[in-house]
């Protein structure tokens, strides 16, 4: 499988999920702004917007280059984190207890699978089918 349909599969899977959630959540009429706002914010990231180098270029960089290339790339994800966090956390007041209840579950099954890390709230924690 090559990048380019890895990719494409990954974005099924999490556009599944999604709308496996949003349908055990029951939004109401006036929940369906919320949603859409949350489900913008976590989509996963586009790699054409990403900045990664190959290994060929990453190694003609010195190594204080390469440390500045890792710290820069960390914090763009850390940016991209906190944005879904707090993409989350919105979407998250707008619900019901009960709606809470359901979303706390179903976000949380995935990450006991300790698929890299992705037990983080925003669709990479989404539970498998």
């Amino acid at each position: 499988m090559n990048p380019e349909q890895f990719r494409q599969r990954m974005a099924e899977h999490h556009a599944k999920r999604m709308n496996e959630l949003k349908a055990k959540l029951q939004l109401t009429p006036p929940q369906e702004n919320a949603w859409n706002t949350y489900t913008a914010a976590v989509q996963p990231p586009a790699r054409e917007g990403h900045q990664r180098m190959d290994r060929e270029a990453f190694g003609k960089l010195t190594t204080p280059e390469r440390i500045d290339r890792m710290q820069a790339m960390q914090a763009e994800r850390q940016t991209a984190m906190r944005q879904r966090g707090e993409a989350t956390k919105a979407f998250y007041a707008q619900l019901t207890p009960e709606q809470q209840k359901t979303f706390d579950s179903e976000t949380l099954r995935h990450g006991r699978h300790g698929k890299r890390g992705h037990g983080h709230p925003g669709g990479h924690g989404m539970k498998h089918g």
